[in-house]
C-alpha cells in the first residue's frame, strides 16, 4: 500500500513541478483572489471564487503559486488517508488497494493539485462521511454544511445529510416512523427532536456565520444565489446523460468497471454504505440536471465530478475483491496483481487527459496528428495563454513604469502579479471613456467580445483608442473580420474625446451572466 502511495505522490509532484500551464484559467483566477485576500478582505465575500475554498487557499497563496498547488495536493493526500479509514470502517475487502484505486484514477494526477474547488470539496465530503461513521455528528454536520461554501451544489448534500441523519438509528425521523407504527409513544420523539435540532445547528453553522458576516461587512446575502438559477447561454447545456461518459473516462476504464462490480458486491451491506449512497449518486444526478437545464452557469466540465473519486475508489476495491474472490487460487493471485497494475497504468497514461489536451488547431488544419504517449506529459500553456503572456510582457517592457496596463484575461494579471485590490477592481471595471489617457488595454478574442464594454468594436470605433500591436492566431479564420484573425490586440488610449462608450442594442453573453449572478 505505501509503495503505491509514494509512487502516486511522486508522479503527481513531478506533474505539478513540471507544469507550465493550467487546466482552466479559473485556477489562476482563484489563486490571485486568494492572494488578494490579504490586501482586500472583501475577496472573502466574492462568491465566484467560493469562500470555503478561499479561506483555505489564502493561507498558502502568499507563498506563491507552486506553494498553493502543493498545499492543495496535501489536502488531496489527506483525502486519500481519510478514504482509507472509511474503507476500514466499512470493512472493504482488499483494503490495501483503496489508496491505489484513488490516486491512480485517470483524472486524479491532474486534478488533485490545481487551485480549484474540487480538492477541498472532496476532502470535506469524505471527512464528513468518516466523522459520521465514527458517530461524531456535530463535526460531521459542520463538514457537510461547509460544502456549500466551497461549491454551491454542496447545499443539496447538506440537505441529504440532514435527511439521512434524522432517519438513521435514534433520529427524530426514525422515531416518527415508529410512532406511526405504534411501537413508541409520541412524547418519546421530543428528546430526539431536540437532539436533531442541535445537530442541524452544527450543520448550518458555517452557512449562517458566513452569510451574517457578508451582511455585516458589505451588505450582501450570499445565500440568494440559490434563487438566481436562470439559464444562461454563455456556458451552454447538454443532454441528461452528458456526464456518464465523462465519469467513465475521468475515472479510467478499468477502475470504472471495477466500481460497477463493487456496487454488486455491497448489495448485502447497503445499510453500512447508506450515507455514501445517499450523497455521491445524488451529486452526479444533480450535475446532470444542472447542465441539462443550463442552470447556475454550468459548463458541463468533467472535473466537476472529481470529488466523487473516493466513492469510486471504495467501490473499485470491492469490485476487485469480487473478481479475485472466486475461481482457481492461481488465477485469483494473478488477477489481484494484474488488475491493480492496469489501474496504475491508467493513472500514468491518463488517456482522457491526453485526448483533451492535444494541439487540435494543428491537427484540424492538417499540420499534425494526435500524439499519445505511454505517460501523459505535464500541462503546457495553450495558444491563448502563450500569446497573452507575450503581450503582457511586451506591454510592460515597451511602456514606462507606472503605465496603467489592463486586460480582461486573467493571464495578464497572473504574469504581472497584479492583485485584485479594491482600487484595481474599480479601474478595471470603469467605462472606457473615463479611463485616463495613456491607459493600455490587452484585448483578447476569448473573453472580451462577451462583454459589450470590451468588444473589439468598442475600441476600434472609438476616437480615443488606437491599435499599437497584434498577436495573430496560428490559424486565423479565413475571410473573417479583423478580430477573428488575432488572439490579442493591444490598444492605447491617446485622447479623451469620447463622452460615452459605444452602445449596443443587445447585452453581451457576459453581461447577461453578470446581470443574473452578480
Amino acid at each position: 500500500m505505501w509503495s503505491s502511495i509514494l509512487v502516486g505522490l511522486a508522479w503527481i509532484l513531478y506533474r505539478l513541478l513540471a507544469s507550465t500551464g493550467w487546466i482552466l484559467d479559473d485556477e489562476i483566477s482563484h489563486y490571485l483572489f486568494s492572494k488578494s485576500v490579504w490586501e482586500n478582505s472583501d475577496q472573502i465575500f466574492n462568491h465566484w471564487t467560493r469562500p470555503g475554498r478561499n479561506l483555505l487557499h489564502c493561507l498558502a497563496a502568499p507563498f506563491g503559486f507552486t506553494a498553493t498547488r502543493i498545499f492543495t495536493l496535501v489536502l488531496a493526500m489527506l483525502s486519500v488517508w481519510v478514504t482509507f479509514k472509511v474503507g476500514r470502517i466499512l470493512k472493504v475487502n482488499l483494503l490495501w488497494t483503496v489508496p491505489l484505486m484513488l490516486i491512480f484514477q485517470s483524472w486524479f494526477p491532474e486534478l488533485s493539485y490545481p487551485v480549484l474547488t474540487q480538492t477541498p470539496f472532496m476532502l470535506f465530503w469524505i471527512l464528513g462521511v468518516w466523522l459520521a461513521l465514527t458517530k461524531r455528528w456535530h463535526l460531521a454536520g459542520f463538514c457537510f454544511g461547509y460544502l456549500s461554501l466551497i461549491r454551491h451544489e454542496g447545499i443539496l448534500l447538506t440537505a441529504a445529510w440532514g435527511i439521512w441523519l434524522t432517519f438513521s438509528e435514534g433520529g427524530f425521523g426514525q422515531q416518527c416512523i415508529l410512532v406511526l407504527r405504534r411501537k413508541v409513544k409520541a412524547l418519546s420523539t421530543l428528546p430526539k427532536l431536540g437532539c436533531d435540532a442541535l445537530y442541524g445547528l452544527s450543520t448550518v453553522s458555517a452557512i449562517i456565520l458566513y452569510n451574517l458576516a457578508a451582511l455585516c461587512f458589505n451588505g450582501t446575502f450570499p445565500f440568494s444565489v440559490y434563487f438566481e438559477s436562470e439559464p444562461t447561454t454563455m456556458y451552454g447545456s447538454g443532454t441528461i446523460y452528458h456526464y456518464v461518459p465523462l465519469l467513465a473516462s475521468g475515472v479510467g476504464a478499468f477502475c470504472f468497471i471495477l466500481s460497477i462490480g463493487g456496487m454488486f458486491n455491497i448489495r448485502t451491506r447497503l445499510g453500512d454504505w447508506s450515507l455514501l449512497l445517499a450523497t455521491y449518486p445524488l451529486y452526479f444526478i444533480l450535475h446532470s440536471l444542472i447542465y441539462w437545464q443550463g442552470a447556475f452557469a454550468s459548463g458541463g466540465y468533467y472535473l466537476f465530478l472529481m470529488p466523487m473519486a473516493p466513492f469510486i475508489a471504495l467501490l473499485a476495491a470491492e469490485g476487485l475483491s469480487l473478481i479475485v474472490g472466486k475461481g482457481d487460487v492461481r488465477w485469483r493471485n494473478c488477477l489481484s496483481l494484474i488488475l491493480p497494475a492496469l489501474v496504475v497504468f491508467e493513472g500514468f497514461n491518463m488517456t482522457h487527459h491526453q485526448a483533451r489536451h492535444q494541439n487540435w488547431a494543428v491537427i484540424y488544419n492538417g499540420d499534425g496528428k494526435p500524439v499519445f504517449g505511454i505517460t501523459a506529459r505535464p500541462m503546457r500553456k495553450g495558444e491563448m495563454n502563450n500569446k497573452l503572456t507575450e503581450a503582457s510582457l511586451w506591454a510592460s517592457n515597451n511602456y514606462p513604469e507606472g503605465t496603467l496596463i489592463l486586460a480582461k484575461h486573467v493571464t495578464h494579471n497572473f504574469t504581472q502579479g497584479t492583485l485584485a485590490t479594491k482600487q484595481r477592481e474599480r479601474i478595471e471595471n470603469a467605462p472606457l471613456h473615463t479611463m485616463p489617457v495613456g491607459t493600455v488595454f490587452l484585448w483578447d478574442r476569448l473573453y472580451c467580445d462577451h462583454e459589450n464594454r470590451l468588444k473589439y468594436s468598442s475600441f476600434h470605433e472609438s476616437q480615443d483608442w488606437k491599435e499599437v500591436e497584434r498577436w495573430k492566431l496560428d490559424y486565423p479564420k479565413e475571410g473573417g473580420q479583423t478580430k477573428d484573425q488575432f488572439a490579442v490586440i493591444i490598444f492605447e488610449k491617446v485622447s479623451q474625446i469620447d463622452q460615452s462608450d459605444k452602445e449596443y442594442t443587445e447585452l453581451g453573453e457576459s453581461d447577461k451572466y453578470n446581470n443574473v449572478y452578480d
